[in-house]
């Protein structure tokens, strides 16, 4: 009896001092925001935390699941609204997103819903992208080329005379959408567009506007990088002074699509518990990897009227 419990006490101290050497995996602190690389997300109901792991499954920790304001994508609001399940369901890729689901969680009763109130930083989004929207020119310019005369004024007693001329380059365009993409439905987001260097302009730029998503609606964009400079001449004389500015401009046909990207989570919430877990989250970008999986598109057509002003000269006579 005495060996026994000699025995039993051994093997008890053995099994504690193993249990302390091996490494503890702890979760994050509380206040830690859910990491980017979260593929897979459960919500433990009865502690209100996210269980997070990375798309091999790998754990990655616990994390509050009614922190509001952590959100970082939303800081991106002038340019993404919120995805709707119906705009979901409109996706390229969105069988993609099912079988997933299905592989991963079982084709059990379920509930498919986006964004929903209580875990607000788990969105799912619909987002312009971050690269300007590049139009094309169709057909031949329209450009005329007009020379204004500018006279100089007089400064100082020495006969000095200056005069001040316009340089440089502006643009202003006009757009209506011809048609609108499925997922932002009417939505106004920021956008980019982009106007590639031509002959007829002289110049590649890139103007900031907002665009409502829905069927003819207008927007219009504008960039002016036009100065002033002084050109200062001696006037021989008193002889009267001035300069002659050279204005092209051109009214162009353009065309161009906006790409609507759509990023976040989507919530299959079942029934029945499916690997612990009432409620699973799936997120987009890393199942859909490919971009024209999970983005619409709204084209547009308009024109753009730009100028360019350059080629100076001064005289006096």
């Amino acid at each position: 009896m005495k060996l026994a419990w000699q025995t039993a006490t051994t093997l008890l101290t053995l099994f504690i001092a193993t249990v302390s050497a091996a490494p503890i995996a702890r979760d994050p602190p509380a206040t830690q925001p859910l990491p980017r690389n979260a593929v897979h997300i459960a919500l433990d109901e009865r502690t209100g935390d996210y269980v997070a792991f990375k798309r091999d499954w790998t754990y990655l920790g616990r994390y509050p699941a009614h922190i509001e304001g952590r959100n970082l994508e939303r800081r991106g609001a002038p340019t993404c609204t919120n995805l709707t399940v119906d705009e979901a369901k409109t996706l390229p890729g969105w069988s993609k997103i099912e079988d997933y689901a299905d592989t991963n969680w079982g084709k059990g009763s379920r509930n498919i819903v986006t964004n929903p109130d209580d875990y607000p930083d788990s969105p799912a989004l619909v987002c312009t992208s971050n690269t300007p929207v590049n139009v094309s020119f169709s057909g031949q310019p329209m450009c005329q080329t007009n020379n204004a005369t500018v006279t100089g004024n007089l400064e100082g007693t020495d006969g000095s005379v200056s005069v001040s001329v316009s340089q440089g380059f502006n643009a202003s365009s006009s757009f209506t959408l011809q048609t609108t993409s499925s997922i932002g439905v009417s939505s106004t987001l920021g956008v980019s567009i982009g106007l590639p260097d031509v002959g007829s302009i002289g110049a590649s730029v890139t103007m900031s506007t907002e665009v409502t998503n829905s069927q003819t609606k207008s927007f219009s964009a504008s960039y002016n990088d036009m100065s002033t400079v002084k050109l200062n001449m001696k006037s021989p004389d008193g002889k009267d002074c001035n300069a002659i500015t050279s204005v092209k401009s051109c009214t162009l046909q353009a065309t161009g699509k906006i790409r609507y990207l759509a990023q976040g989570y989507i919530w299959f919430n079942y029934d029945s518990t499916t690997k612990g877990h009432y409620k699973w989250a799936a997120q987009i970008e890393s199942i859909l990897t490919d971009e024209d999986d999970r983005s619409s598109f709204a084209n547009f057509a308009g024109s753009v009227d730009a100028a360019t002003a350059a080629s100076y000269k001064g005289t006096c006579k």
